[in-house]
């Protein structure tokens, strides 16, 4: 009995080695693969602080040069294919290794927390703001960590002191009307205001830092026209989604994009291109889910750009709450106005073919018994 318990120990411990002789390669390769995107994001990061500092020493900034568009533009100019080939996290993390850089000439002035953006065109920001005196200078802030071409605010129908917040800002532009415009139609007017080549659209109580804005501006520097926020990760299934959410997706697959699943222009951060916002018009920005739809009729290309949870961040307030509150009725009332859009302008049936019905049978109806001939 002893061998035979003794010999059965041993085949199991057999057995349990070249269990593990033939799993063991698994992890070394695993964690050779994180050490080695490891490395290379630290070797990324260096390259960029030398590049930064060596791009302080042979630029000097001239008199009274904004700092901020001066290391942007030796960050456009010196960064070249770190910049290209990185994004995400990578592409912040070797940005602000520039910036350390750029300031370890001058070790009595600190490294500022800026954020630099991955494009040469110009960049605007159009926030809306209605009674945001808590948040709306944290929107602001993160704002002033790029080097923006323009802040534009829009203060409308506030009674609180966000005007006088705001204005503490030395680099936003204030627009303020005592009415209450409501969101959209507010962007509309910053949109007509701008004069940048990509727009960033942000409201004032959902604070957005400026690092989840970069793959937005991201997107539209390489080609997107319309950049919206990816939620399809944060609203569940399908049979958990709100009537707002379905009309959201009808909306994109009704026009044959089935890969924006939900995603809208109704939601905020997005972006678009000046073309886009020519080609849409500043009016119609008014009715977001109109003016994708315009969007996708004319041809502009409509993708996504970050992913930003914004549903844990907005402030509930008594007209976004409950299932048929104000806001989500106006934004059913705005969906219904984009599909008779499409439906005038396109077909009654939208992109669906008509496959199943013979209509050409109609034709043959006995107009006095009705039956078919």
């Amino acid at each position: 009995m002893r061998n035979l318990a003794r010999k059965r120990k041993v085949a199991s411990s057999s057995k349990s080695a070249s269990t593990r002789q033939r799993r063991k390669p698994l992890h070394p390769v695993r964690a050779d693969n994180t050490r080695q995107t490891s490395k290379s994001s630290r070797h990324r990061a260096m390259m960029a602080w030398r590049l930064g500092r060596r791009a302080a020493k042979d630029n000097p900034p001239a008199d009274r040069a904004d700092m901020q568009q001066h290391v942007q533009e030796l960050w456009l100019r010196e960064s070249g294919q770190i910049r290209r080939t990185t994004s995400g996290s990578k592409y912040d993390a070797a940005a602000k290794a520039f910036v350390a850089g750029y300031f370890s000439v001058t070790p009595d002035e600190s490294s500022p927390n800026w954020v630099l953006l991955p494009t040469y065109k110009k960049v605007a920001a159009v926030v809306m703001a209605m009674n945001e005196e808590q948040s709306i200078m944290s929107t602001i802030r993160e704002l002033e960590r790029m080097p923006l071409h323009e802040i534009i605010v829009i203060v409308n129908g506030s009674t609180d002191s966000s005007l006088m917040t705001a204005r503490t800002s030395g680099k936003a532009i204030i627009l303020h009307y005592n009415e209450a415009l409501g969101h959209d139609v507010g962007r509309a007017i910053g949109a007509k205001i701008t004069t940048s080549d990509i727009v960033l659209f942000l409201d004032a109580d959902i604070p957005v830092s400026a690092e989840q804005l970069v793959p937005f501006v991201l997107a539209i520097s390489r080609g997107v026209d319309v950049a919206l926020n990816d939620l399809s990760r944060y609203v569940g299934r399908f049979s958990d989604w709100d009537n707002v959410t379905i009309l959201k997706h009808f909306l994109n697959r009704s026009n044959h994009r089935n890969d924006l699943s939900m995603n809208s222009m109704t939601a905020v951060p997005h972006a678009l291109s000046r073309k886009a916002i020519e080609v849409i018009g500043f009016a119609n920005l008014a009715i977001p889910p109109k003016a994708q739809a315009m969007a996708m009729q004319q041809g502009l290309l409509v993708g996504t750009g970050g992913s930003v949870n914004v549903f844990t961040k907005n402030r509930h307030r008594k007209d976004n709450v409950g299932v048929s509150n104000p806001i989500s009725k106006l934004i059913i009332g705005d969906h219904l106005e984009a599909l008779g859009w499409a439906m005038q302008e396109e077909s009654p049936r939208l992109k669906y073919v008509d496959q199943l019905r013979r209509r050409e049978c109609t034709k043959n109806v006995n107009k006095h018994n009705h039956s078919y001939l």
